[in-house]
């Protein structure tokens, strides 16, 4: 399998430099230098005031149980992605109101919104479950620690037993390659993903269905999803991976996506994939379109269908991109709901 570090431009270089304000970062890209990790250390990005300050330790593992199984969350690094990306049509004045409204800290020229990779590994007594891969080291410069930051947490390779995709976009899906011999890095494990996502990723045009800006990163997941063709398993929502752990219909941030129930005697956790992805437009402003959601009608329903589900059954939330270790529950606030670290 030829993958490229190029496959990534649903923010090429240009679009970054024009987006952010490209003169101090237009040498970079003129001389095709790799543009410097986008952090909370600058200024531009939006972060809520319990995401752990960029100048912290960077995070690595977190371990909790649900009931007699034992969850790990595993750091792939952070992505950061611009407003008009991820909330198209929505003036600065708006994002500015609603995050002040909600407890963020929006900087004066913040432009961009920061959000974590959070892979999550469930151990059973049978099996050990890893639930996404994170972005590996072909995405962002900011992602691409899941590996290594498994290997520290303990848990090997070849001790992982099922790999489940919620969807395939890049930062869930890529960092399953090792780059050493283009092949899974989960040699001995089931791997499985949507009947219809991969349906979906597998139509024979995709590239030129999708959004310019997604292109490269469509070309990227065929060519992957094609690297690993024999290895994937469609499944279908409501399909039980063992005993404890189903797969949730969430489909609308992409047409086969779904989330992961997670559930051992009386205790419950949702592994949300990008069901629910930003601590602030999530939960406070489900009816916004999130720009990179596929169906976006079909996205705001099942944002609206779990974040209810959440807060009526007090059920425990893993966010893929929420504030580090991305895990908490949901209340309801008003007409809307808020997102609570736990």
């Amino acid at each position: 399998m030829n993958h490229r570090r190029d496959d990534f431009h649903f923010l090429t270089r240009r679009r970054i430099v024009g987006l952010l304000g490209g003169a101090a970062l237009a040498p970079l890209a003129v001389a095709g230098l790799p543009l410097p990790p986008w952090s909370t250390r600058e200024p531009w990005v939006a972060r809520a005031p319990w995401i752990t300050p960029a100048w912290a330790s960077p995070p690595t593992t977190h371990r909790l149980a649900v009931g007699s199984f034992e969850i790990t969350v595993v750091s792939d690094g952070d992505i950061t992605l611009p407003f008009d990306l991820l909330l198209p049509g929505r003036s600065r004045d708006e994002i500015t109101a609603l995050f002040l409204a909600n407890g963020g800290n929006l900087p004066a020229n913040a432009s961009a919104l920061r959000g974590e990779v959070n892979v999550t590994v469930v151990k059973t007594p049978d099996a050990t479950i890893v639930i996404d891969c994170g972005g590996g080291t072909d995405f962002m410069p900011t992602t691409g620690r899941f590996a290594a930051n498994l290997e520290a947490a303990g848990i090997t390779a070849d001790s992982v037993t099922h790999v489940v995709f919620t969807h395939a976009h890049a930062d869930h899906f890529w960092g399953v390659i090792d780059p050493f011999d283009d092949a899974s890095r989960f040699a001995k494990a089931r791997h499985v993903m949507p009947a219809a996502e991969l349906d979906y990723w597998r139509r024979p045009n995709i590239a030129n269905e999708v959004p310019e800006a997604i292109r490269g990163m469509a070309l990227g997941i065929v060519r992957r999803l094609d690297g690993l063709r024999d290895r994937i398993e469609a499944i279908k929502p409501g399909a039980e991976i063992v005993p404890g752990v189903t797969l949730v219909d969430t489909a609308g941030h992409t047409p086969g996506h779904v989330s992961v129930a997670v559930s051992s005697g009386a205790e419950q956790i949702l592994i949300g994939g990008d069901v629910l992805t930003n601590p602030v437009v999530s939960f406070a402003k489900p009816d916004w379109t999130w720009g990179p959601d596929v169906e976006p009608d079909r996205a705001v329903a099942a944002r609206k269908r779990t974040l209810d589900m959440l807060a009526t059954d007090r059920m425990r939330l893993l966010g893929y991109h929420l504030p580090w270790p991305g895990i908490g529950r949901v209340e309801r606030n008003q007409s809307a709901y808020r997102f609570v670290p736990s």
